[in-house]
């Protein structure tokens, strides 16, 4: 195996081991995830007073044992069922980590099972992305299978061409405009809505930042939606800060006001 292969292999199995270790902190409680590895003889030491789950989803991930197969087939399955049941029965308010965190789920699956002694994986590189153009923007959002969710400090017309071929619910996060500007977007959101569109947006004051959230995935945006074809858009995928992000998307579109 080459060197950069098996750095991609690194890098790739990190990114599970956070997965991991945020899914089984969210969906399992102490005394049931500590009785579940007990069955396997799987020893979850401490760090300070807290379980160390992160140190316990590495040794799963990168060591390859028969106890540790058989614990991942049996939790797994666990995660992503208990991910899909908040979802079903939570409302928009309180699932946004759910839903970014299923596709994730889902990844780890599949990378599980793929998973061979020989270790011929590849990993998807992650570029930074740039936009000229409302419709390579558009196509970008075409790929999106969960919902979608936008921190932008100002919409317009172009947003919503941007959006277009959006077939998911969005969320779109921003700031409060003047009474003018509120009614004209106020329009453009019905003219959405009536295009077979589910569109939800909320206004919060304290916005500085832009975010694009779906498929599990973070992009920090250099510039708001509407300045595509004005101006180059770039987006900067958030890796290593992604679930933190997340987490803290949510909390501010609960703060905010609704529309």
């Amino acid at each position: 195996m080459n060197l950069q292969k098996h750095e991609g292999i690194i890098d790739m199995e990190r990114e599970y081991i956070e997965i991991l270790t945020n899914a089984i902190q969210e969906y399992f409680g102490n005394y049931e995830f500590d009785e579940l590895c007990g069955r396997f003889c799987l020893t979850v030491e401490f760090l300070g007073k807290h379980p160390n789950r992160q140190k316990l989803a590495t040794k799963l991930i990168t060591q390859d044992h028969d106890n540790h197969r058989k614990f991942l087939e049996l939790i797994v399955p666990k995660l992503v069922r208990r991910c899909e049941d908040r979802i079903l029965n939570s409302t928009w308010d309180a699932n946004i980590f759910d839903e970014q965190m299923l596709p994730q789920l889902k990844s780890l699956q599949n990378f599980l099972a793929e998973k061979k002694p020989s270790d011929n994986r590849t990993q998807t590189k992650l570029v930074n992305l740039n936009f000229t153009a409302e419709e390579q923007l558009a196509q970008f959002m075409s790929k999106c299978k969960t919902v979608l969710t936008i921190v932008d400090r100002q919409i317009g017309k172009t947003t919503f061409e941007c959006l277009k071929k959006v077939q998911t619910p969005i969320r779109l996060l921003t700031r409060p405009n003047n009474q003018d500007m509120a009614a004209g977007i106020e329009g453009l959101v019905d003219e959405f809505r009536k295009n077979g569109h589910e569109i939800e947006t909320r206004c919060l004051l304290r916005l500085n930042d832009r975010f694009i959230v779906f498929n599990g995935r973070c992009w920090m945006a250099n510039r708001s939606l509407v300045d595509v074809g004005k101006a180059t858009l770039s987006l900067i995928e958030c890796v290593d800060t992604q679930s933190l992000l997340v987490k803290e998307i949510a909390r501010r579109w609960r703060e905010a006001k609704t529309n």
